[in-house]
């Protein structure tokens, strides 16, 4: 409930203009594009957070010769994050720094939705893997949460995003994961039911 909240503040202030102001301050102080930065961020693009998942997919394998629970639910969430950052681009139609507001139709915008900055999918992705490795790996926890947190950090530093889209997207990532936990009676059996019609058992899960 309190990320809800928190997440619809931020949503209202955005589209308020509200943070207009401090995004353009951060952003004009914030500078540091080279190549290290971009190799750091890239550490949560999709491609790779798809090869995260399917590594994981392997050692589930390994392991118990079956999808895992956690790898399930990881999968699911960066699939329902992804889906709400891509219509939330779209609809919003905020520009990335240095861009200028275009007055595309739905189908132009979705087909460059890229160039739209909020919110920020990077931020979300690490966020959501953050979230899931702190569940499977506790004491590690500061390393992955700072490491989300760094993510979050370089999109600005790249000026990719704005600090309002960074904010909403590190909120994001929990909220989801927490939504997809909640609601797992609701949508675990129409996901087995799939696997099952399929005769895909190596992807059931208990």
């Amino acid at each position: 409930m309190l990320l809800t909240i928190i997440l619809v503040l931020i949503l209202i202030l955005q589209l308020t203009g509200a943070f207009e102001g401090v995004n353009n301050i951060i952003n004009s102080y914030l500078s540091w594009n080279n190549p290290v930065v971009g190799l750091f961020t890239d550490t949560a693009s999709l491609t790779i957070t798809v090869v995260y998942i399917l590594l994981f997919l392997l050692l589930d394998l390994k392991d118990k010769g079956r999808l895992s629970r956690f790898t399930l639910e990881l999968a699911v969430v960066i699939m329902v994050s992804m889906v709400i950052v891509g219509l939330l681009k779209i609809f919003i139609g905020t520009p990335r720094p240095g861009e200028v507001y275009v007055h595309w139709g739905l189908f132009k915008s979705i087909k460059n939705v890229d160039y739209f900055s909020f919110p920020s999918g990077h931020t979300a992705r690490a966020f959501v893997l953050a979230y899931f490795l702190a569940k499977r790996w506790k004491k590690f926890w500061p390393l992955w949460w700072g490491w989300a947190l760094g993510i979050g950090l370089s999109r600005l530093l790249l000026h990719a995003h704005w600090f309002s889209d960074v904010l909403f997207s590190a909120f994001l990532g929990p909220w989801v994961a927490l939504l997809v936990e909640m609601t797992e009676e609701l949508w675990l059996p129409y996901y087995r039911a799939i696997v099952n019609a399929l005769k895909l058992g190596v992807l059931d899960v208990e």
